[in-house]
């Protein structure tokens, strides 16, 4: 017998030999076929046999899969359906599961489900096979450059014709992305800044790419970006940066990064907020008037002449009333005048208002004081 039944494999009997024996025929041909036996019930690793039975695994995992792409195929921990999609197609008394797939096509279902013993097991297996909605990423420094980097992803991009509602499941862990020494990305120093990680679908190869969020670029996933390739010279907050310049790409909001560095540039504090996104999250939270309150400052906090900045993250609502005098109040943001007034008299109060985009800067002038400033933030 090649094998005990455990696993272990042992010679047969008159092995090992002792010096000086002579070797026969019998010994040689039962022992080399005993062998043969034993070679004949082991996998072949460029799988010319298969398993005769269930193979456990004692308690391993199978690492490195290729991704299922056809019915029979095993399927990756990120190739699992979405909780959203399983529990949309298996809601209902009497709901027809005929739409859950794995990705890539593995593994449909036909059945029809109408009794609770059923609808438990497929609400179990909603949750059980549901993978993560937040995209896991991380953001480091070193040497003055920071490094963005996201695990393996399973994303679903729009057609990048426009006129087109198909979409593409690209599964891939990207490559990290540097933002060298001196590549401010539109950053400000001693300024809150928020780093929005982009996800492109470079012809089914997922890239990273990073955008301030002061610069207003559209991100809604709705269109497609170009990008410019990152160097140690990328210093505006409306540019998409990435590794390798790409032209007219569809592309998914993974996530953020909040810092403050002290001399813009130069990547020396390690980020205050990592966040992963799923779905449109960014626009929602980056919505106006989303989890904001109104508040008032006062004349210490808000100075005329004086620059502050929206690091909340999200647009905020500005607006302010100079006391009645003579001369000219302006508002100004990111450099441009979005509003003045002129007092001429005791009743010549005028109300200037105005949305700051997020990392956007912003700066009241009056001749005197003013009578209110309250933010929407």
């Amino acid at each position: 017998m090649a094998r005990n039944g455990s696993g272990t494999y042992s010679l047969p009997a008159g092995n090992p030999v002792t010096g000086g024996t002579t070797i026969s025929s019998t010994w040689a041909n039962n022992t080399l076929s005993d062998i043969g036996t034993a070679l004949t019930g082991s996998l072949a690793k460029d799988g010319q046999t298969v398993p005769t039975n269930n193979l456990p695994m004692g308690g391993f995992k199978l690492t490195g899969l290729a991704a299922g792409s056809a019915n029979g195929e095993s399927v990756r921990f990120e190739q699992l359906p979405t909780l959203a999609s399983l529990g949309a197609a298996a809601s209902g008394a009497n709901a027809d599961i005929s739409a859950l797939n794995f990705a890539g096509g593995v593994a449909t279902t036909t059945q029809a489900v109408g009794d609770n013993s059923t609808k438990v097991a497929t609400t179990a297996f909603v949750q059980a096979a549901s993978p993560i909605q937040i995209q896991p990423i991380s953001a480091s420094v070193n040497a003055s450059a920071l490094t963005i980097t996201a695990s393996a992803l399973t994303l679903d991009f729009r057609s990048t014709t426009l006129g087109s509602g198909t979409v593409t499941r690209v599964t891939g862990a990207p490559a990290s992305l540097v933002v060298p020494s001196t590549a401010t990305l539109g950053t400000v120093s001693a300024t809150q800044s928020r780093l929005a990680v982009l996800a492109l679908n470079n012809a089914g190869t997922v890239e990273l790419a990073v955008v301030n969020i002061a610069g207003g670029n559209d991100l809604t996933e709705t269109g497609l970006i170009s990008t410019t390739a990152i160097s140690a010279a990328a210093a505006s907050a409306s540019v998409v940066y990435s590794t390798t310049a790409r032209t007219n790409v569809a592309y998914r909001v993974i996530g953020y990064v909040e810092s403050t560095q002290a001399t813009a540039g130069t990547w020396a504090t390690a980020p205050s907020t990592i966040q992963g996104y799923g779905g449109q999250a960014l626009a929602a939270m980056s919505s106006l008037g989303y989890g904001q309150t109104w508040q008032s400052f006062t004349s210490v906090q808000r100075a005329s002449g004086t620059t502050y900045y929206n690091t909340t993250g999200r647009p905020i609502y500005v607006a302010f009333s100079p006391n009645s005098n003579t001369g000219t109040s302006t508002l100004v943001v990111n450099g441009i005048t979005v509003g003045s007034t002129s007092q001429g008299s005791a009743n010549g109060n005028g109300q200037l208002t105005a949305v700051v985009p997020s990392g956007g800067s912003y700066v009241g002038t009056w001749s005197s004081a003013f009578a209110f400033w309250a933010e929407l933030r």
